[in-house]
C-alpha cells in the first residue's frame, strides 16, 4: 500500500486526530536501537491465533498473552449492555484497562523528541495528562467503532525485551490493521506504540507536535492539547 493510501485510512480511523486533515509521516525518524526492524514485514502473514471476547488458552509469548488479556477486557467493556447504557462508566472502565498496559509516558516522551528534554518537569506532566486523554479518545473511539468484531493475532517477534505484535480488527463489513510495539518494564510489556493501517501513532504525532511548536509555541500545542481532550 502506498504511502498517501495509508495515511487516508488512517485519517478515517482518527478523523478527530489534534491537527491534520493531512496526516504526512517523516519515513527517517529515528527509533530505538534495540526495537525490532518491521521493513521485511508483508500482509500476507498467515493467522496463528483468533482472539474474541470469551476465548482463552493462548500459548504464545508473554507479550503477546499481555496484551490479549488487555484486548479481551476491553472487548468485554465495548460489548458489556449495562456499560452501553452508562457511557462515563465504559469511559472510566476502558481507560483504566489501557492505562494499565499503555506507557504513555514513554509515548509522550517519544512526540515530543527533542523538545521534551528542554522542558520542564511541571510541564513534562501536563504534557503526557493531556497526550495520555487524546491518545485514549482516538484508541476507545476507534475500538467503540468496531462492537461485534474479533481481534485476530496475526504474528508477534520478540527480541530481548522488545516485541512487535500484529493484530487485526475483523467485522462485517471492515477490517483495520493494529499492530503493537511492546517493551518489558519490570514484569510487565507496555505498549510505546501502535500502527494503525501502518501509520505509526508516535510518528504521526511526532509530526504534528513538532509543526505546533515551530510555527507557535510549546504553550500554543499545550492549549491545542486541551482544547482537543475537554
Amino acid at each position: 500500500m502506498r504511502s498517501n493510501q495509508k495515511i487516508y485510512l488512517a485519517s478515517i480511523a482518527f478523523s478527530f486526530l489534534l491537527i491534520a486533515p493531512s496526516l504526512a509521516l517523516s519515513k527517517n525518524a529515528a527509533e530505538p536501537k534495540a526495537e525490532i526492524s518491521q521493513k521485511k514485514e508483508t500482509s500476507k502473514a498467515e493467522p496463528i491465533k483468533v482472539a474474541a471476547v470469551g476465548t482463552t488458552g493462548f500459548g504464545f509469548s508473554e507479550a503477546a498473552t499481555d496484551l490479549k488479556m488487555t484486548v479481551d477486557q476491553v472487548l468485554e467493556i465495548v460489548t458489556d449492555e449495562n456499560m452501553k447504557k452508562d457511557v462515563r462508566s465504559r469511559r472510566l472502565a476502558l481507560r483504566k484497562v489501557i492505562g494499565q498496559r499503555f506507557d504513555f509516558r514513554q509515548m509522550a516522551r517519544h512526540t515530543l523528541d527533542s523538545a521534551w528534554s528542554g522542558r520542564s518537569r511541571k510541564e513534562q506532566a501536563q504534557f503526557t495528562q493531556l497526550f495520555k486523554k487524546l491518545l485514549e479518545k482516538s484508541y476507545m473511539h476507534m475500538i467503540e467503532n468496531f462492537q461485534g468484531g474479533k481481534v485476530h493475532f496475526l504474528s508477534e517477534r520478540v527480541k530481548g525485551n522488545y516485541a512487535f505484535i500484529k493484530t487485526n480488527i475483523v467485522s462485517s463489513d471492515r477490517t483495520i490493521a493494529i499492530h503493537y510495539k511492546l517493551k518489558r518494564v519490570g514484569k510487565q510489556w507496555r505498549v510505546y506504540d501502535f500502527l494503525v493501517q501502518g501509520v505509526s501513532m508516535v510518528r504521526n504525532y511526532r509530526f504534528q507536535f513538532t509543526k505546533v511548536i515551530r510555527q507557535e509555541s510549546f504553550e500554543g500545542l499545550l492549549k491545542r492539547l486541551e482544547e482537543q481532550t475537554a
